[in-house]
């Protein structure tokens, strides 16, 4: 907790005072030089417990529907996720009911969870009855109506939809993906639930064209949100556009007939485009089990394998549709979690050892993403200076870019800061953390030793004489 308007006065004059370009200059150089003649060099020490961070993990998808699951059946997760027809979120013309999304983002952030979520445009309620009444054809699905996609009125309106849409949650901190599901049945691109003849049913498909324009919409609209595809025949022109993927089979290894299943068949395939397999590196991968988990341990399956391609896959999230995990299982599903998405390490940092007030603090840092994917959002990277009583006295946000840091790199961060005038003499700890987009709180777990109840990380100490 901060100590009263002094301290907030000391955080923010630091924060304004910070030279951008001090590092660009000759003098820049020379100030780095002198400040790394007395420096302190530590090497906090790795943890290896299971993280619970924003945009990795287990999804809780629909709150579970309602069941009571406790933590020993499911990982406690992260991500929310939800999905819902066209006609939920678009009762009457224009009339966009926010309020249905809202209401899940706050009982999500009570739960210390961001959403996700999948527009669809037909199922069970969708697509919108005032819709169909502007003559939009359509042929009756197996819980709802499948729309013609093709029909310009219908393009017409999905458009505005994920406008308004966008409008409202495109960049929101409380949205961790969306899901481009406007197309088929249950949004997964197909026309599996279509109760019409062949000829109508791929009549009724949208084009080529048209599912290029969707995915347009989608990448256009939400900007700085992250999105994922599902597999399918323009999933790789979304990748190339910065989604990421989504299989809705994971774990198929004979799920449906014993020649032919998801993970080699479909999966593997796709990954041999070279455009779809470097799609992690700039949108999240997202999987739904096949079934669920037990069904995957009475068939028999391979559990290890399975974890291990979802890893190679470069997993983020994983939907097991709120479905209690096998007991036998649990030990491997938490060390698979100990690998899922980002897992950042500092392994060393070099800062100045003694610093007086109005003097510049050196911060050499090296960290390690132990994890298998990048973090898919910008959330600054912090320090901050703290007394023994926990006083705040003074605290920045690096311009380093935590988005670039990929597996199987050290990442190196080198930032010259500026003492406030004012801090009293005394010995100080020095805290990192990886902050939320407002820059001033922190927003994850790291894998080291210190952790505060704040979620920052005591790492060294500093003298200001």
């Amino acid at each position: 907790m901060l100590a009263g308007k002094t301290s907030i006065a000391i955080i923010m004059a630091a924060l304004f005072c910070a030279q951008p370009d001090i590092l660009e200059s000759h003098e820049g150089e020379a100030l780095k030089q002198s400040l790394a003649r007395s420096t302190i060099t530590v090497h906090p020490q790795e943890s290896h417990e299971v993280l619970i961070n924003p945009g990795i993990g287990f999804a809780d998808f629909h709150f579970g529907f309602g069941r009571s699951i406790t933590g020993e059946e499911y990982p406690p997760s992260s991500v929310a996720y939800f999905r819902w027809s066209w006609a939920d979120l678009e009762p009457f013309e224009g009339e966009y009911n926010f309020g249905l999304v809202d209401e899940i983002i706050q009982q999500a952030k009570a739960k210390n969870e961001t959403l996700a979520f999948r527009i669809i445009s037909h199922y069970k309620n969708g697509p919108p009855q005032w819709l169909l009444e502007k003559g939009v054809p359509f042929v009756e699905e197996t819980s709802g109506k499948f729309p013609d996609y093709n029909d310009p009125t219908f393009l017409t309106y999905h458009e505005r939809l994920i406008q308004a849409f966008g409008r409202r949650y495109a960049d929101s901190p409380d949205i961790d993906h969306v899901d481009i599901g406007s197309v088929g049945c249950w949004g997964e691109w197909n026309t599996a639930c279509c109760q019409g003849t062949e000829a109508q049913c791929k009549q009724y498909f949208p084009t080529h064209e048209n599912q290029i324009k969707m995915i347009d919409w989608y990448v256009d609209y939400f900007p700085n949100t992250p999105l994922v595809m599902l597999h399918g025949d323009v999933m790789r022109y979304a990748n190339s556009r910065g989604a990421g993927w989504r299989g809705d089979c994971f774990g198929d290894y004979g799920y449906f007939r014993p020649d032919w299943n998801h993970m080699e068949h479909v999966y593997t395939q796709a990954l041999r485009d070279p455009v779809t397999v470097n799609a992690w590196k700039s949108g999240p991968v997202q999987f739904e089990v096949c079934g669920v988990m037990q069904d995957w341990y009475d068939k028999g399956f391979d559990i290890d394998l399975i974890l291990q391609r979802g890893l190679e896959w470069h997993v983020s999230v994983l939907n097991a549709k709120s479905s209690p995990v096998p007991a036998p299982w649990r030990s491997r599903i938490d060390n698979f979690l100990k690998k899922m998405g980002y897992r950042m390490v500092l392994r060393e940092m070099t800062h100045t050892g003694e610093v007086s007030p109005g003097g510049s603090l050196l911060l050499k840092s090296k960290w390690e993403n132990v994890g298998v994917a990048p973090m898919y959002h910008r959330w600054p990277l912090g320090y901050r200076i703290r007394s023994d009583s926990s006083e705040i006295v003074a605290q920045w946000a690096s311009n380093a870019d935590v988005m670039r840091w990929l597996p199987g790199a050290i990442h190196e961060v080198e930032d010259i800061e500026p003492i406030p005038e004012h801090v009293p003499p005394g010995t100080y700890s020095v805290d990192v953390a990886i902050l939320k987009k407002d820059s001033f709180s922190a927003g994850l777990d790291l894998a080291i030793e210190g952790k505060q109840d704040d979620r920052w990380y005591q790492v060294s100490t500093i003298v200001i004489r």
